[in-house]
């Protein structure tokens, strides 16, 4: 029971890092700056809501489908955490500028995808379903969906509370773990490529 748990929070961790709403705050809030905090809350709701529904389908789907293809489990940590780093890098440096996305439905795209079921969480929902099982990997979207409208849905307090540049900096704090992250993914999965190969 107690590793039951610890997966399922290691698993939520992971996924919150890399899903980073904390960071989206000030992207979300600028796109939907003309809205009234009712239909921004609806707005946010929405998307915090297909992003997890694109997770579970990859959660469930996604290994079959690239196992067709014989893309092993080494390849995804090694390309995932390309990925991961590269996004970890922008979010350090500020290279992601949402306000200059549009969309004719913003909830769905910028909003949903990519900025957070982009590639990054679609590779680590994959990668967590295969280190700590289904349950925890779906646990934690759940709590991460949960998580992720709570922190949205009270942007506006919490930009006005802490202020534009103190979020953005815990952004970056979140940016430079997730590189971390993605270096000891990218490690792990040489590795196992070495080992797979005999050497």
């Amino acid at each position: 029971m107690v590793l039951a748990l610890k997966d399922v929070w290691d698993a939520f961790i992971m996924l919150f890092i890399v899903l980073d709403s904390i960071g989206n705050i000030p992207i979300f809030y600028s796109l939907t700056s003309g809205m009234k905090a009712s239909e921004r809350n609806k707005v946010f709701l929405k998307s915090v809501l297909v992003a997890s529904a694109l997770l579970v389908f990859f959660t469930l789907f996604g290994y079959p489908f690239f196992a067709y293809y014989n893309v092993s489990v080494a390849d995804f940590k090694i390309a995932g955490g390309i990925i991961l780093f590269i996004i970890g890098i922008e979010g350090i440096f500020g290279k992601i500028e949402a306000e200059m996305l549009r969309s004719e439905d913003l909830a769905i795209v910028p909003m949903a995808t990519p900025l957070l079921a982009g590639p990054g969480s679609i590779y680590m929902v994959m990668y967590l379903n295969n280190t700590f099982g289904l349950v925890p990997t779906l646990l934690s979207i759940l709590l991460n969906t949960i998580a992720g409208y709570i922190i949205l849905a009270n942007s506006s307090i919490l930009l006005g509370k802490a202020g534009k540049n103190t979020v953005l900096v815990v952004s970056r704090i979140f940016s430079l773990f997730l590189a971390v992250l993605a270096v000891s993914f990218i490690r792990s999965g040489i590795e196992e490529a070495l080992r797979s190969m005999g050497a």
